[in-house]
């Protein structure tokens, strides 16, 4: 194998929960006093980074922490509806069973990813970083390096956003990039990651 760990992004890597995010965006925006945008300008964001997104919406980074903290509350509660994407499950465990170490890092809370993973599939995981803040990834990511003594090269991080790819190359080690998540795929591929998935199957049959 290419990798001795792969770390995975929970939000549009594993779950589908942009449907939701969505659905409560304005509401945290009213609250939060930023800037209420439609289905267009949702659409015209995903090729934009955070840091772009974050300019359009008019949030200043120091009220970022409480948003999320927000969010993650409201998460809570979150339409049982919400699933992980179609394959998901199989394929982590076609990953674990290949002798892969799995972990989520995540700036969701750890209670809200093992709730939407299930049991079976949470049992999967050797690792969980979450409840990071928006840019805290590349942190987390070193302390999984050190914890395991796992050469950077050896560690993936998979994720849906560019923000994902940007703490990748912070940390110094690989990154793969999904396609059906927030950000659109020629976005992330203008962001050269190692590792394109166009689809879930393409998980295991490039890296077990």
């Amino acid at each position: 194998m290419k990798y001795d760990i792969a770390a995975f992004d929970f939000d549009g890597t594993l779950a589908d929960t942009m449907p939701w995010f969505n659905s409560i965006l304005n509401t945290v925006a009213d609250k939060y006093n930023f800037r209420q945008i439609d289905a267009a300008e949702r659409e015209q964001l995903r090729s934009r980074d955070a840091m772009e997104i974050l300019k359009y919406l008019n949030i200043p980074l120091w009220k970022l922490p409480a948003i999320m903290t927000h969010v993650r509350t409201l998460m809570q509660d979150i339409d049982p509806s919400v699933q992980l994407f179609d394959g998901i499950p199989d394929a982590l465990a076609r990953l674990k069973a290949s002798g892969l170490r799995l972990a989520v890092v995540s700036s969701n809370s750890v209670e809200n990813v093992q709730r939407v993973l299930g049991e079976e599939t949470a049992a999967l995981f050797d690792d969980y970083e979450c409840g990071t803040d928006l840019f805290g990834k590349a942190a987390k990511i070193d302390r999984l390096l050190k914890q395991h003594g796992t050469a950077p090269e050896r560690f993936l991080l998979v994720g849906d956003e560019m923000r994902d790819i940007d703490a990748a190359r912070k940390a110094g080690v690989r990154v793969g990039s999904v396609a059906w998540g927030y950000n659109h795929p020629d976005a992330l591929r203008g962001r050269g990651p190692d590792e394109l998935f166009l689809t879930v199957e393409d998980l295991p049959n490039a890296l077990a």
